[in-house]
């Protein structure tokens, strides 16, 4: 299980609780080689970590000596541990202690209790990926240091761990390097330096796109502490005072290495995702638009239904439908809400399937009974559409399309903009297709016979606004064209 991990693993435990500080020990005596120091408080494990960084650090969340999250916080913003991968022991699973965790640097968060080796085989996992990241492919390091001595000699020390250097005597040379290599991994800088120093030369870096986590390390002495601070201010990621020792150098660049191959991980990863939602979203959009071409057939033959005893059987929802979404777009609504509208309209007399024939084919004039019973196609259509959320605007225009501007309609004596606008667009193209058509009652009216009539009912049947809209779509020659296509 170790062959591919770090092969003596420093495990260091944080528990004020000695029983609990035990039992880690013994899940972790199964990881191969590992070296596991305990500890019972905060301030001497922060202090042990910082002159010995362990591999990884687990650390009760809850403890009674000290507060997890803080000292996860102060780890993580210690420059000797703030790579040291942390994981949390606690009893509390819920989210927003999890977030905490995670927020304050956390990469697992393990709640007790737990079967014997789950934590040991997480461990060992987060240590193999450790090994990856820190054994990764020779990387491309740039450096830039006018002293010949130190460059040769930094250099050769990097050669020598198999990674590819390009060196520059200034900062200038160091930022034409820069704008023609796209795929520096790390960038080495002195501070003072000939023609651009080490603060022009970070400036620059960051400002260049590609280049905005490419870890930047300022090496300078130690009388340089406060270029430092401004340096680290404006970019840098990290800083090392001459004369530094291999071993030193080494470990700080293999931290950033660390960091540099998870951002580069999670960049690929999310290029991935990227991938996938793309994919996802064709397969959704592709899926939605399948239900809302089932849904649209479902509704078309809802309509049919409630036309079906009509002499021009289905045309007539036809051709609401078109001028309801016609009149809709030309008071400047989107195509989505005209195609709402268009939807909603086709199922306005719905309610018609609970009139009778003796009522709904009578030749003659209903009587006062019978005209109240053929009102109630309004509310029974809200009724039958009221068993689901898709048909809300439908179950509008089924109750409200018989209102009028001036209040005078039914079934509720709405007037104005108290009525529904679907409903109110729907009740223009009804009047209009009714008059145009031949019913058991009437002969069909002309085209401008209708025409004139809707256009006198502004402001008293109909919402003038509508009306004017479905003026110039009548204009436009759209409604005989309707007519014509479904006559």
């Amino acid at each position: 299980m170790q062959s591919e991990a770090i092969s003596h693993p420093k495990i260091m435990v944080v528990d004020d609780n000695k029983i609990a500080r035990l039992a880690l020990q013994s899940e972790f005596s199964v990881v191969s080689g590992a070296v596991i120091s305990l500890y019972a408080g905060a301030v001497e494990a922060i202090s042990a970590a910082e002159k010995e960084p362990p591999d990884v650090i687990t650390l009760r969340a809850d403890g009674n000596g000290f507060n997890g999250f803080d000292v996860c916080q102060k780890l993580k913003t210690n420059h000797a541990t703030r790579n040291v991968p942390v994981v949390f022991i606690t009893e509390d699973n819920g989210w927003d202690a999890q977030k905490r965790a995670f927020a304050a640097g956390a990469v697992e968060y393990v709640v007790t209790p737990f079967p014997r080796g789950k934590l040991a085989e997480k461990i060992e996992r987060l240590l193999g990926k450790e090994k990856k990241l820190s054994t990764a492919a020779p990387q491309k390091i740039l450096i830039a240091e006018d002293s010949d001595t130190i460059r040769n000699l930094i250099t050769s020390i990097l050669k020598s761990n198999g990674h590819t250097v390009l060196e520059a005597k200034d900062g200038l040379a160091a930022w034409d390097i820069v704008q023609t290599h796209s795929d520096v991994d790390l960038i080495l800088s002195d501070i003072n330096m000939p023609n651009m120093d080490g603060h022009q030369l970070c400036r620059n870096v960051r400002g260049l796109e590609g280049y905005a986590f490419v870890p930047f390390i300022v090496m300078s002495t130690i009388a340089d502490k406060e270029s430092i601070a401004q340096l680290l201010n404006s970019g840098a990621d990290d800083y090392l005072i001459k004369p530094f020792g291999k071993d030193e150098f080494l470990a700080r660049l293999k931290a950033h290495f660390r960091v540099r191959n998870l951002y580069n991980e999670v960049n690929a990863t999310n290029a991935r995702l990227h991938t996938f939602n793309v994919s996802l979203e064709k397969m959704v959009g592709y899926r939605t638009k399948e239900l809302n071409e089932a849904n649209m057939e479902a509704v078309m033959m809802l309509a049919v239904a409630s036309e079906f005893r009509d002499t021009d059987t289905g045309n007539h929802v036809r051709r609401i439908a078109e001028y309801t979404k016609s009149i809709a777009l030309a008071v400047n609504y989107s195509g989505k809400k005209a195609e709402a509208i268009s939807m909603a309209s086709i199922l306005h007399d719905i309610g018609k399937i609970a009139i009778t024939d003796q009522i709904l084919r009578k030749p003659g004039k209903l009587t006062d009974e019978e005209f109240g019973t053929m009102k109630t196609h309004t509310t029974v259509g809200e009724g039958i559409l009221s068993r689901t959320s898709y048909f809300k605007m439908a179950r509008e225009v089924a109750r409200s399309h018989h209102e009028r501007f001036d209040g005078a309609g039914y079934p509720d004596g709405l007037r104005e903009y108290n009525i529904p606008l679907a409903a109110r667009i729907t009740a223009v193209a009804d009047v209009f297709d009714a008059l145009t058509s031949k019913r058991a009652y009437k002969p069909a009216w002309g085209l401008r016979e209708a025409y004139d009539f809707i256009i006198a009912q502004s402001g008293k049947h109909f919402d003038p606004m509508v009306v004017e809209a479905f003026q110039k779509i009548y204009e436009d020659g759209f409604i005989a064209a309707m007519l014509a296509k479904y006559k």
